[in-house]
C-alpha cells in the first residue's frame, strides 16, 4: 500500500474516537476557525489607522477605536478559552476511551496472547502509546485547522492588497511540502523503535520490581542496573533522533522563508517607491507577513508530532485487530453434570507438540487426578477444559457438546479453578475471595468458604479482618495463606466442575491435610480434574491418570496403579524414599 494512503487511513480511523465527543470538539472547532478567521483584521486594523487616522484629531475616534480594538481582543480571548478548554476535554476523553478499549480487548484476548508478549510491554501501551494517540487526533488537528484557517486568511488579505506579491509566498509550498514528505518517513520508523525502547524500559522495571527479592539475594542489582541503563540510554538517542530530525527541518524551512520573505520585500520596498503600495499597505502587508511566521513554524513543526501518533496507532490498531477469544453459542444442558471426554487431543505451543492423540473420559462426580514427570503435558491438559487454549486436533466435550461450540461465559461459570501459580488482587481478603461475579454472595457464604479452607483462623489476626487489604497479589500473606485464599474462591464459586492445578503446594502438612478434608468434602457430586506432584494427595481420588511426554500411560486406582509396578510405582516409591 502506498505510505501517503496508508498514513490517510490510519489518521481517518484514528479520527474515528472523535465522533462521540463531536459536540464539544465542533464547539473547539468553532474556536479554532474564528480565531484563524479573525486573525487578518489585526493588520487590516493598522492600515486603516495609518492611512485614515494617522495625525488627525476626530474626538470621538479616541475612544472608539481603542474600545473596537479591546473588544477584538476580548473576543478573540473567548474563542481561545473555547478551543483550548473544548479540545483539552476532547483529548482527555478520547485517552480514556482509547484505554477503555485496549484493556477491553486485553481481557478478551486468548492465552497465547499474552505467552507471547512482555508484561511491560503491554503496559507501555497504556501510559506512552496512547498519549501519542490522543495528541495525534486532537494537538495535531488544532494547529492544522486553526493555522490552516489561519494562513489562508493571511494569504487572501495579501493577496487583497497586492496579489503580485503575495505570489512569492505561495511559491515557497512546494518546497515546503517536498521537505516535509522527505522528513515524515525518518520520524515516523524512528517513532516506532522509540516505542519498542519505552516498552523495554517498562519490561526492566516490572520485572525488577515483581523480582525485587531474588535480585537481592542472587546479588543482580548491577546486572539490572546496566540492563535498565543500556534501555533508558537506548531511549534517550532515539528521542534525540526524533528531536534531531525534527529539529534540523526548521533550519532549512526557514532558509526557504527567509528567500521567499527577503525577495517579496525588496518588491514591496519598490512597489511602495512607485506608488503601487499607500503606507497603510505597505505596513500591513509587512505586519500580515510577519504575522505568517508563526502559523508556518507550527504548522510544519506538528509533523513530529503527527508521525509520532501515527506510529503509535499503528501500535494501538495492532492491538485492537488482535482476534478476541471465539465464543461459540450452545449452552450447556442444565443442570451442569460435569462429564468430560478428551478425544484424540492433540495440542503444543508454537513448534512444540505437548499432548498427542490424548483420549480421555471422566464420568460426571468423578475425582480424576493427573500425575506424571514435571512437563509431561499435565497442567496444558486441564487448561483446555475452559479454553485457556485451543487445541491442534481432536474434541473436548462437558456434557456431550464440544467446548469450541460453547458459549465461553457460560462454560467458564460451570468451573471452578485454582492454578498453581495464585493470583490475588491488591483488595480486601473479603473481595478477594468473593471476586468478580461472586461478589453477590452474602457476608454468611464468604466465612463459611473461608472457614472450610481454613482461611479464617490466620484472618483473626489481622487487625481489619476480612476487610484487611493484602497488597499486590497477596505480597503481605505467606505462599501458605494465598493458597488457602484461592481455595476458597473456588469453595465459594461452588461449580460443578473443579479444576486444581498444584493447589496445595505450598502448604505446609498439617494445613495440607486439614485442606485435603475440606476438598474431600467439596469433590463430592463434582467433577474433579486435579494435578499434583505429591502422590500422598491423591490417593483418595476415583483414578488416576499418570501422563508422560504428552500420552496417557497409565490410569487407575492407588492400588492397582501400585500393583502394576509401572511409572506410577516408581515415582511413589521416590517420593516415599525422599520423605523418609
Amino acid at each position: 500500500m502506498n505510505p501517503a494512503t496508508d498514513s490517510t487511513q490510519l489518521y481517518l480511523r484514528l479520527l474515528g474516537y472523535l465522533r462521540p465527543h463531536r459536540t464539544v470538539f465542533l464547539w473547539s472547532l468553532f474556536g479554532m476557525v474564528s480565531l484563524g478567521a479573525t486573525e487578518w483584521i489585526l493588520p487590516a486594523f493598522l492600515r486603516y489607522l495609518v492611512d485614515h487616522e494617522f495625525g488627525t484629531d476626530r474626538g470621538l475616534q479616541f475612544v472608539l477605536i481603542p474600545l473596537a480594538l479591546m473588544g477584538l481582543l476580548a473576543l478573540r480571548g473567548g474563542l481561545s478559552y473555547i478551543a483550548t478548554v473544548g479540545l483539552t476535554s476532547v483529548a482527555q476523553h478520547v485517552m480514556m476511551d482509547i484505554r477503555r478499549q485496549m484493556f477491553h480487548r486485553l481481557i478478551a484476548l486468548p492465552a497465547r496472547f499474552y505467552d507471547q508478549r512482555a508484561t511491560g510491554e503491554l503496559l507501555s501501551k497504556f501510559t506512552f502509546d496512547v498519549a501519542q494517540v490522543a495528541q495525534a487526533a486532537t494537538h495535531v488537528l488544532t494547529v492544522l485547522v486553526k493555522d490552516a484557517v489561519l494562513l489562508v486568511a493571511l494569504i487572501g488579505y495579501m493577496l487583497f492588497l497586492n496579489w503580485r506579491l503575495a505570489l512569492f509566498l505561495l511559491v515557497m509550498g512546494p518546497f515546503i511540502a517536498l521537505l516535509i514528505a522527505h522528513v515524515s518517513q525518518r520520524l515516523r520508523n524512528s517513532s516506532r523503535r522509540l516505542q519498542d525502547s519505552m516498552g523495554e524500559i517498562t519490561i526492566v522495571a516490572e520485572e525488577v520490581i515483581g523480582g525485587h527479592r531474588d535480585v537481592k539475594v542472587f546479588g543482580g542489582a548491577a546486572y539490572e542496573t546496566e540492563r535498565f541503563g543500556r534501555a533508558i540510554n537506548n531511549a534517550r538517542k532515539l528521542q534525540m533522533k526524533v528531536v534531531g530530525t525534527a529539529a534540523a527541518t526548521e533550519p532549512a524551512l526557514q532558509v526557504i522563508i527567509a528567500l521567499g520573505l527577503g525577495v517579496m520585500m525588496a518588491f514591496a520596498l519598490r512597489e511602495a517607491a512607485a506608488g503601487h503600495l499607500s503606507r497603510g499597505d505597505f505596513v500591513s502587508f509587512v505586519a500580515a507577513t510577519a504575522m505568517l511566521l508563526a502559523p508556518i513554524k507550527r504548522v510544519t513543526g506538528v509533523n513530529e508530532h503527527l508521525q509520532r501518533g501515527l506510529a503509535a496507532s499503528e501500535s494501538f490498531f495492532a492491538l485492537m485487530d488482535e482476534a478476541p477469544e471465539a465464543s461459540g453459542s450452545a449452552r450447556l444442558p442444565v443442570p451442569v453434570r460435569g462429564e468430560i471426554s478428551f478425544k484424540g487431543l492433540s495440542f503444543g505451543y508454537d513448534e512444540r507438540t505437548i499432548l498427542r492423540d490424548v483420549d480421555l473420559h471422566i464420568r460426571a462426580g468423578e475425582s480424576v487426578a493427573l500425575v506424571g514427570p514435571s512437563g509431561g503435558g499435565k497442567t496444558s491438559l486441564v487448561n483446555l477444559v475452559p479454553r485457556f487454549y485451543t487445541p491442534q486436533a481432536g474434541q473436548i466435550l462437558v456434557d456431550g457438546v464440544p467446548v469450541d461450540t460453547l458459549d465461553l461465559a457460560g462454560l467458564r461459570d460451570a468451573i471452578a479453578y485454582v492454578g498453581q501459580h495464585v493470583v490475588l488482587f491488591n483488595d480486601t481478603i473479603r473481595h478477594n475471595i468473593a471476586y468478580g461475579a461472586l461478589r453477590e454472595k452474602s457476608d454468611a457464604e464468604i466465612e463459611a468458604a473461608a472457614d472450610a479452607a481454613f482461611v479464617t483462623e490466620f484472618v483473626r489476626g489481622l487487625p481489619q479482618g476480612f476487610d484487611t487489604v493484602i497488597g499486590d497479589d497477596g505480597l503481605r500473606l505467606s505462599g501458605g495463606q494465598r493458597q488457602r485464599l484461592a481455595i476458597a474462591r473456588a469453595l465459594l464459586k461452588n461449580a460443578p466442575i473443579l479444576i486444581l492445578d498444584e493447589a496445595t503446594s505450598a502448604l505446609d502438612a498439617e494445613s495440607e491435610r486439614r485442606i485435603q478434608q475440606a476438598l474431600g468434602v467439596l469433590r463430592e457430586g463434582r467433577t474433579c480434574l486435579i494435578v499434583a506432584h505429591r502422590l500422598s494427595t491423591i490417593e483418595a481420588c476415583d483414578r488416576i491418570v499418570v501422563v508422560d511426554q504428552g500420552q496417557i500411560v497409565e490410569q487407575g486406582s492407588h492400588k492397582e496403579l501400585l500393583a502394576a509396578g509401572g511409572l506410577y510405582a516408581r515415582l511413589h516409591r521416590l517420593q516415599r524414599e525422599e520423605t523418609q
